[in-house]
């Protein structure tokens, strides 16, 4: 009668080894299935964010409210203490000085470097990305929104030039997200973003009008100009920037 328990314990052991093992490897693989709406969804994030920032600082409050309700799901527990959420967003956004700010973002162009989805949890995503924006400024230091929250341009401490007026001179504010970290949740709508944060970046601010540089170049994975309009759906992306590396699951 003990051989047989423990002979009875041995395979329901088993069994539930084996159901253990069937369901991680289906759940990997729905998760492959889903990569390239991941992908898309982080895409159509950075243009719809590149492109809330620009306009007139009137319309400013209203279209970064927008393109906040449209790509974050409410999501109240973080390991990240530095990570920014839907409502802490929204509470920056209304908190901002942006209807007074002395200049205005005219145009844009990103920069997708790098991607790399990887599974977090049951219905879960982390995704890391490397991108350029370079914004087109009238004057001034304009308040604009990153995955961090709302920042302010430091122009002025980025220039010797005696020619340099805040008040009047125009310029290009280039902004390197070297390491941008999202954290994804599946949701009735789709994916959508729980948390974003970056760990650095670098800034640049170009005062010489006939500069051509910009965030793009020649071997450039995608990029996109953004013209001075309200906030639109993203054009089709171009080619694939993932790797099979970094493109990894775990």
């Amino acid at each position: 009668m003990k051989l047989r328990n423990i002979n009875r314990g041995l395979v329901l052991g088993g069994v539930l080894a084996l159901v253990v093992v069937c369901y991680t490897a289906y759940d990997n693989n729905q998760f492959k299935t889903s990569k390239p709406e991941i992908e898309q969804t982080m895409r159509d994030y950075i243009a719809d964010l590149t492109s809330a920032n620009v306009g007139s600082s009137d319309k400013l409050k209203s279209q970064l409210t927008d393109f906040v309700d449209k790509h974050y799901t409410d999501y109240t527990t973080s390991d990240n203490e530095y990570a920014s959420s839907k409502s802490g967003l929204l509470d920056e956004i209304n908190q901002a000085e942006v209807a007074t700010q002395g200049g205005d973002i005219t145009s844009a162009e990103y920069d997708i470097k790098e991607m790399s989805i990887n599974k977090s949890g049951a219905d879960g995503a982390k995704v890391t990305m490397i991108y350029n924006v370079c914004y087109d400024v009238s004057k001034g230091d304009p308040t604009f929104l990153t995955t961090n929250g709302i920042s302010t341009m430091t122009s002025g401490n980025y220039t010797n030039s005696d020619n340099y007026e805040p008040s009047t001179s125009s310029y290009k504010a280039i902004f390197s997200y070297e390491n941008a970290e999202f954290y994804l949740l599946r949701t009735s709508d789709g994916w959508k973003i729980a948390t974003s944060s970056d760990y650095g970046y670098g800034e640049d601010y170009s005062f010489d009008d006939n500069n051509s540089d910009s965030v793009a170049d020649e071997s450039k994975a995608e990029s996109e100009i953004v013209p001075d309009s309200s906030l639109s759906e993203s054009s089709d992306s171009a080619e694939n920037t993932d790797s099979e590396g970094a493109d990894s699951v775990e």
